[in-house]
């Protein structure tokens, strides 16, 4: 009894931190963490961005489907019940549980994220951003609005949302910041690494 009320003491004390003194602390320090992006501010700026957009197209479905450039770019009204592009619309559950889970993996992982290291706090802000907007999504209306319809000629894109869009753009940043701008060991660096590594046991 006495361990869950010290469990629950400190639960109360971070959710305290989270909503009443971390925005204190951003408004503070605003200036550094648009220098050094912080991961939570801007996957909430992105956010808000998705929802305005949504909230924009929910509100004027009734004018939906409408041409905005001929033979190549529509905004349309879809309800997607499934994944991407509408894949598994029997699906309900699961990508609720791996939105959240990803959403948890990523912020825990921000965290150790160095500050210099702003490409990858860029992609981390932008993944996080869309998977908070689709989740919202699946939890408040039990689907995900799209809205964003391209064509190539006869060929019609799957219908996406500006969630997708930020989703895809981190993915490719966290791809060629990881395969093409993260620096490589030297010679001396391999050295050093394998000099000061514990050797192997033979138990």
């Amino acid at each position: 009894m006495k361990n869950a009320f010290i469990w629950a003491k400190d639960m109360l004390k971070a959710a305290f931190y989270t909503v009443a003194v971390y925005p204190i602390y951003l408004l503070k320090n605003i200036g550094y963490h648009f220098r050094s992006p912080s991961v939570l501010l801007y996957a909430v700026i992105f956010f808000i961005i998705d929802r305005v957009t949504k909230y924009l197209v929910v509100s004027n479905a009734h004018l939906l489907p409408k041409p905005v450039i001929d033979n190549f770019f529509t905004l349309r009204y879809v309800r997607n019940p499934g994944v991407a592009f509408g894949w598994f619309p029997e699906w309900k559950l699961p990508p609720i549980i791996m939105a959240i889970s990803l959403v948890a993996i990523i912020v825990y992982y921000s965290l150790k994220v160095p500050e210099e290291d702003r490409m990858t706090r860029w992609a981390l802000a932008l993944l996080v951003g869309g998977a908070l907007g689709n989740l919202y999504d699946r939890l408040v209306y039990g689907f995900v609005v799209d809205f964003l319809l391209f064509h190539f000629g006869s060929f019609d894109f799957p219908v996406f949302n500006f969630a997708d869009m930020i989703i895809d753009l981190g993915v490719f940043i966290l791809f060629i910041d990881i395969f093409f701008l993260s620096p490589e060991l030297d010679e001396e660096d391999e050295k050093k690494l394998s000099n000061d590594a514990p050797a192997p046991s033979l138990c």
